[in-house]
């Protein structure tokens, strides 16, 4: 499991700002300048991993190529850097090589350099060979006084032991990186060790030391992220103490700010902390800042944080909703089990049995809150130990024993990672192409047979129009034509009569198939086409057509809805002999409700109904899970409505 800590803000903010633009090496440029450039370009972070591991294999070769000892180690570096980051199987052949090149060379500044990537690589594997790793970095280090180096891999050590709770131990070590790095140069991590000072001293219940090491920390920080995150662990602070109208003061101004919009964890922090500061000062309004941050934290699947948020509201609705109080302490039990927090795991524990109605069920829990307390002390302790027997030992660790022991940790892990990788990677590629061979065929066949049957459904209907609507008037203007004398003014009328009326009912036929504008001009389309059909002896009213939010509305469902119309307008205009005909939109229960209505002759009930054109409105009803209702009574008009969801 991956360790995260608050330190990697102030080191992510330090990255960002030493990366200045970077431009293309013009020629000329000498070795070092390519190197560098090509270096800039593997940590970029606006490049993908295939990128960066491009870059660094192009600074290791530039390395190579320039025969010189420093810009070796340094493409050698780059390039284990970027290994382990991106988990590289090459990553034991180049560890070998560098401890050989070190070596070598007898030079102290690249041995500390491989105890320092080896200390990289185990720190999300075995904390206790990274602390054992960063101590020989510092000492190789410290013996050609490179001490920015050897204070950046006390911090590093520091972190460790914070992770490990061996907060005496993170305050001694944090002392000496401070003593390194004050006159080193480097503000950036002199505020990491301040910050850690003031996290130590704040575990250890000095608070008075630990708002002065955050105090440093802050007046030597310039940027905006670093300032904002030493303001909320100084909020933290006044947190612990019970001052809680300090820590809202800080706080509010802290999510106030623009700069917090540009740090969602940051934010979400501040956020919880501030709802929790409110609900411990009565302010019940304090709910509101803790659900906001619980809110962020799940969009950006902070566990840590959700652990710690659902403990809070746990806690705030504990008296009044026990249920909802236990079902956020369970939540952060699982999470507090997922990222194997066991201060979590404990705090979840104690809010579940404050809620549980079994006495059974409680003295489970407690007894599993005893025996989890307990292995947690022991466990700690023996971290102690082991830290402070790594810094002693590591001085009398043989070069012959570290070769072994690394050599054996690299192959076996190499050996298990590849098998495990081609495994899960062919598993995953035959799958993937099983799955993706069917849905395609399926999707291929049904969108093929669906748009097959549309056509054959299209041509079928315009066919049925054509022959039933148009053939015998076009036969007959035919036969008018060759039988009658055109050259009569009446019988050209009439002849002129007959063509447009033929011209007319053809327009309409194609105007029922005709692609309908599906996007935001739909309203507008639709109200268009029921608005054609009314004429001097037919009015048509349309109503709460502009209420509905059609750009919500799924296109197929408006599509079905445009035709359906257009049927019941047809038929209407064919049949039933209507003056009036009204069309009713409205929204309700997150469905569409439409009711069509006209006072013509009515219909005959029966299967005459529905092979008359209404079977193909029920059929389309149908199809995106809507409901038809019919009230049609002869001689008293039609009634129907239709609904379908949104």
């Amino acid at each position: 499991m991956k360790h995260y800590s608050p330190i990697l803000l102030f080191f992510i903010t330090l990255i960002f700002i030493s990366c200045e633009e970077v431009m293309p090496v013009k020629k000329g440029k000498s070795t070092s300048d390519s190197l560098e450039y090509y270096a800039k370009l593997s940590h970029d972070a606006k490049f993908s991993k295939n990128n960066h591991l491009y870059f660094s294999n192009k600074v290791y070769h530039i390395g190579i190529e320039s025969k010189t000892d420093s810009l070796y180690y340094k493409g050698l570096y780059n390039k284990i850097e970027n290994d382990i980051f991106y988990e590289q199987d090459s990553l034991g052949h180049y560890f070998k090589e560098l401890k050989k090149f070190a070596l070598k060379t007898k030079n102290k500044t690249y041995l500390g350099g491989y105890y320092y990537l080896y200390a990289s690589y185990y720190s999300t594997i075995n904390i206790d060979s990274s602390f054992a790793y960063y101590d020989r970095s510092k000492i190789e280090y410290l013996k050609v006084k490179d001490s920015l180096r050897a204070g950046y891999s006390l911090l590093m050590m520091t972190d460790l032991q914070r992770i490990s709770s061996d907060y005496y131990g993170a305050e001694t070590t944090a002392t000496n990186a401070l003593e390194c790095l004050e006159n080193a140069g480097n503000d950036s991590y002199l505020v990491a060790a301040y910050n850690f000072l003031g996290m130590s001293y704040k575990q250890l219940f000095n608070y008075e030391k630990a708002l002065f090491y955050y105090d440093k920390a802050y007046k030597n920080t310039k940027d905006s992220i670093s300032q904002d995150a030493v303001m909320n662990n100084i909020a933290s602070v006044y947190m612990d103490q019970k001052e809680y109208p300090k820590a809202i003061k800080i706080l509010t101004d802290l999510v106030s700010k623009k700069s917090s919009n540009t740090n969602a964890e940051l934010k979400a922090k501040a956020l919880d902390n501030l709802g929790y500061s409110y609900f411990m000062s009565g302010n019940k309004k304090g709910i509101m800042y803790m659900l906001e941050a619980l809110k962020i934290k799940d969009s950006i699947n902070d566990d840590f944080g959700l652990s710690a948020s659902c403990l809070h509201l746990s806690e705030y609705y504990l008296q009044d909703n026990p249920k909802l109080s236990r079902q956020y302490a369970e939540r952060a039990y699982g999470i507090a089990k997922t990222i194997k927090n066991t201060d979590d795991k404990l705090d979840a524990i104690k809010f579940i049995s404050k809620t549980s109605n079994s006495r059974q069920e409680a003295d489970k829990l407690f007894s599993e809150y005893t025996k989890l307390n307990d292995s947690i002390k022991i466990v700690r302790q023996k971290a102690k130990n082991q830290f402070a027997k790594i810094r002693y030992d590591s001085k009398q660790v043989e070069e012959e024993s570290l070769k072994y022991q690394a050599e054996n940790a690299e192959n076996k892990l190499k050996a298990e990672k590849a098998k495990r990788r081609n495994e899960l990677l062919l598993l995953t590629i035959s799958f993937l192409v099983l799955v993706g061979t069917l849905l395609y065929r399926l999707l291929k066949s049904r969108h093929e047979k669906e748009k097959f049957q549309e056509a054959y459904n299209t041509e079928t209907r315009i066919a049925k129009k054509v022959h039933d609507e148009l053939a015998n008037d076009v036969y007959n203007v035919m036969t008018f034509a060759s039988t009658q004398n055109l050259e009569k003014p009446e019988k050209k009328e009439a002849l002129i009569h007959s063509l447009d009326s033929v011209y007319l009912r053809t327009r309409d036929i194609s105007r029922e198939n005709s692609p309908v504008e599906l996007g935001e001009n739909f309203s507008r389309q639709l109200k268009e086409m029921l608005s054609e059909y009314q004429t001097e002896s037919l009015n048509v009213l349309i109503k709460g057509i502009d209420a509905v939010d059609w750009i919500k509305i799924d296109e197929n469902k408006k599509l079905v809805t445009y035709r359906v119309l257009q049927e019941l307008m047809v038929n209407m205009k064919k049949h039933s002999q209507a003056t009036l005909a009204v069309i009713d939109f409205s929204t309700a229960d997150k469905k569409i409700n439409v009711q069509y209505s006209d006072n013509g002759i009515g219909m005959p009930l029966g299967k005459t109904i529905l092979k008359n054109g209404l079977q193909n409105v029920e059929n389309r009803i149908k199809s995106i899970r809507g409901t038809l209702i019919f009230d049609i009574q002869t001689n008293r008009g039609v009634k129907l409505s239709f609904g379908y969801p949104v």
